[in-house]
């Protein structure tokens, strides 16, 4: 005959500290359908252990348990999880309920448990707690009721449950006489058409209705005794019995209810993750920080004015700037200022005092319309030698005690190609450099007419100058006088003059008369001119024809007409900067001027820094330990408040939840509160750039975050708050369900 549930030689060992204990040994029992066992024994005799492993609570060491005339020794967690799901109903001598949940919660959660639907679960959940006598509780939390109550509302989970087994593990220890008599009437009920083992000291309390009697003692059967006559239903076939897995729905409802269910605990678990946003954040705002501050000393070999807010441009197409170009470049967003001449930002001039000014001073030209600041002293340029000199208050030579040496004085500039030119100062105004560590000085500013000079000069000094006389090319030197074409007035337009030097270079010894090419290239274009050789000069002519006094620092230039010079070197602007506002937007104000169809090139991104690259070394492994640390800390704060939740979700082992179905239902509760407190920070994020709050720490952690890093910020929450879960059950589920609600007891 195959019995429901049948132990063969089963014996329970527990082992503590090197010493191994007998909860029972070599216990041989059958039980069927129709039974209302009883098994009694004084205490520490091994009855509650035997109905553990019974129940599948507990595990066995030795022997056989069979259920349904099938093995389980080979069983693993999932299998007994799966085991009590379709055929233990247990009522607990503790009750085992969930206190913060209402009476309907607690019968509600085993029918979600076994997979039931929303329609099922409404219809069933009142009739049962109707037969238990609690219909007028239905809305009282468990933790509000007495314990006859608590232990009604036990037995009406196990009938929910509408399992073939219902165990009770001292149904009435904690019971008045009056409500253990109503508890056993009704484990005698059920079990006309189920399995019912009972537990307990009190064997006269149940006597009346026991069909079997078993006596334990010193972990061994020394009684089993047929009391009456059962109806005996034959054996219950496990594939027979229809039950089903927990929904989605429920899994988030769960998770969901049990996030607010315990406000204390949902209080703590979101100052932990607020923690961690904080924590996160601060340790990205100070890297970031320690980064910027570093740039700040970098350098860079190319550009001599490296200002982090500088954007480089040049147009796609290669051609030149228009005013309706710098319109677009002014209009754009996060746009500070525009300098037309770019070309001229990393070529500073050299001002010097005449006679026995002593002024020194290093300036950038910039053009006459680009000054928008205010004038400290004196007044606005209104001829073509007269300009504003600007730079740092502090300056020496542009404090108010003396700008008087200034105002109204002339100076000499030397250009980039090393020739003279005499302005004078009407102006002084003050402004704070982008980047005083590019250089020490300031800015000069002057009619467009000198600005159009200085680029024709630039253009001509950084370009590649190829001159070819005859057959021959000659040889440039770029940045001195050798072969460099010059813009003189006294020579005619499409002829040159040039040195004598030049006669060996044609067959019949003679240049004049002969023709000259000469072309220029650079990174913007190339251009290129053919002339006609009209005279040559010497030393003793030179000044005659050129106009020019000094011969030696001149001898070897190729003199031409100032709009043949014009043609070949041009006065427009191929390269331009615009400065930011907000140096925080500046990656996207760069992916903005790229889609208007400029290439651009960010200073920040040039500057090298040999500190810096040192701080990064040690910063990455720093960010990783203290993520780490984070971690770590924010996982042991929430495991101390979880475990006030072992004693919940080992309450769900029992009732046969799956560990992946407790982990999902732990996910949720996790995800929900990260969620809030994600929530509440960016709140606080919104309320700070509003000026709604005013807190300095809020506003240097917000300053430095972008779209992206929020959303890593969110997924680093997210993946945290997985792993805290996935290391939480792992811990939950290394012992049995009666080992975990053991240990937590």
């Amino acid at each position: 005959m195959n019995f429901l549930i049948r132990l063969k030689n089963v014996s329970k060992f527990y082992y503590s500290k090197g010493m191994i204990a007998s909860g029972f040994s070599k216990v041989n029992l059958e039980f069927d359908v129709g039974e209302f066992v009883v098994i009694t024994g004084e205490s520490g005799s091994g009855k509650s252990t035997l109905l553990n492993v019974i129940s599948g609570l507990d595990s066995y060491e030795e022997g056989e348990l069979y259920i349904n005339g099938r093995e389980t020794s080979h069983y693993l967690a999932a299998d007994f999880e799966e085991y009590r799901k379709k055929y233990i109903g247990n009522i607990f001598q503790n009750f085992n309920l969930i206190n913060s949940y209402t009476v309907y919660q607690n019968v509600e959660l085993i029918l979600r448990i076994n997979g039931y639907k929303k329609s099922q679960i409404r219809e069933k959940v009142p009739a049962i707690i109707e037969r238990v006598g609690l219909s007028e509780y239905s809305k009282t939390k468990v933790s509000k009721l007495s314990g006859g109550q608590k232990q009604r509302v036990s037995i009406a989970r196990a009938l929910a449950k509408d399992t073939s087994v219902v165990v009770a593990d001292e149904p009435t220890g904690n019971l008045d006489s009056k409500s253990a008599e109503g508890i056993t009437q009704l484990l005698s009920e059920i079990s006309k058409d189920k399995l019912v083992i009972v537990v307990t000291h009190n064997y006269d309390q149940f006597a009346p209705y026991a069909t079997r009697k078993i006596k334990m003692h010193d972990g061994k059967i020394v009684e089993d005794e047929q009391l009456r006559q059962t109806h005996f239903a034959g054996p219950v076939q496990q594939e027979d019995i229809p039950v089903g897995n927990i929904s989605a729905g429920s899994k988030l409802r769960l998770g969901l209810r049990n996030t607010f269910n315990i406000i204390p605990k949902f209080l703590l678990l979101l100052v932990v993750f607020l923690f961690v946003v904080l924590a996160v954040t601060s340790e990205y705002t100070t890297f970031k920080q320690s980064d910027d501050e570093a740039a700040k000393m970098g350098y860079n070999d190319y550009f001599q004015n490296y200002s982090q807010d500088r954007i480089i441009l040049k147009k796609a197409d290669g051609k030149a700037f228009t005013d309706e170009d710098y319109q677009k470049l002014r209009a754009a967003k996060n746009v500070k200022s525009v300098v037309r001449e770019d070309i001229l930002m990393d070529n500073s001039i050299y001002i010097e005092g005449l006679e026995n000014n002593d002024f020194a001073y290093d300036a950038f030209p910039r053009s006459l319309s680009d000054f928008k600041g205010k004038l400290a002293h004196g007044r606005l340029p209104e001829k073509e030698n007269e300009v504003v000199i600007s730079g740092p208050s502090e300056d020496y030579y542009l404090r108010s005690d003396n700008v008087d040496g200034l105002i109204d004085h002339t100076f000499s500039i030397m250009t980039p190609t090393e020739t003279t030119m005499k302005v004078k100062v009407v102006g002084v105004a003050y402004e704070e450099l982008a980047n005083d560590m590019s250089f020490y000085g300031g800015n000069i500013y002057m009619q467009d007419s000198r600005i159009e000079k200085l680029l024709r000069e630039t253009y001509g000094y950084r370009s590649q100058v190829k001159t070819t006389a005859g057959d021959t090319v000659l040889p440039y030197d770029m940045g001195g006088m050798m072969y460099r074409p010059v813009a003189n007035s006294n020579v005619e337009k499409g002829d040159c003059l040039v040195s004598e030097e030049l006669n060996g270079y044609y067959k019949k010894g003679k240049a004049a008369g002969q023709d000259i090419t000469i072309s220029a290239k650079n990174i913007f274009y190339g251009k290129s001119i053919k002339l006609k050789v009209k005279d040559t000069y010497n030393k003793k002519n030179f000044t005659a024809k050129t106009g020019i006094k000094d011969f030696e620092d001149n001898d070897g230039a190729i003199y031409i007409n100032k709009a043949d010079y014009n043609k070949l070197f041009e006065a427009k602007n191929y390269q331009s900067t615009v400065y930011v506002k907000d140096m925080k937007e500046i990656d996207s104000t760069v992916a903005a001027l790229n889609n208007m169809g400029y290439e651009t090139l960010a200073v920040k991104d040039t500057i090298y820094d040999m500190s810096n690259d040192l701080t990064s070394i040690v910063q990455v492994p720093i960010a990783v330990i203290i993520l780490f640390a984070v971690f770590f800390i924010a996982y042991f704060v929430i495991r101390l408040i979880l475990r006030s939740r072992v004693s919940y979700f080992s309450i769900l082992r029992m009732l046969g939840l799956a560990k992946k179905n407790i982990r999902r239902i732990l996910d949720v509760e996790l995800f929900a509160i990260v969620n809030i407190a994600f929530g509440l920070f960016l709140i606080a994020v919104l309320l700070v750039n509003y000026d709604v709050i005013r807190v300095e720490y809020l506003k240097t952690l917000i300053e430095y975050l972008k779209v992206t890093d929020y959303i890593i910020l969110y997924a680093v929450l997210l993946v945290m708050s997985y792993l805290i879960s996935g290391k939480f059950a792992r811990n939950l589920f290394k012992k049995t369900a009666m080992g975990s609600f053991r240990e937590e007891a």
